[in-house]
């Protein structure tokens, strides 16, 4: 049984991606409050999210 799964991003989520986690690394490590992102990286993480939730056997709808 293969226990990997692979996710392609286009290099613009990817990027967003990359600031995301990186932001929410510094920002939790200095105790201050995480940016919001502008509504293109949310929309792009926002289906990241999903398709990596389906990829997980999820039904990739969040509340």
């Amino acid at each position: 049984m293969d226990d990997s799964i692979e996710l392609r991003l286009d290099l613009a989520t990817a990027e967003y991606l990359r600031v995301a986690l990186y932001d929410l690394g510094e920002h939790q490590a200095a105790g201050r409050p995480i940016p919001y992102s502008d509504a293109e990286a949310s929309r792009r993480l926002g289906a990241l999210l999903r398709d990596l939730d389906i990829r997980l056997g999820g039904t990739g709808r969040f509340a």
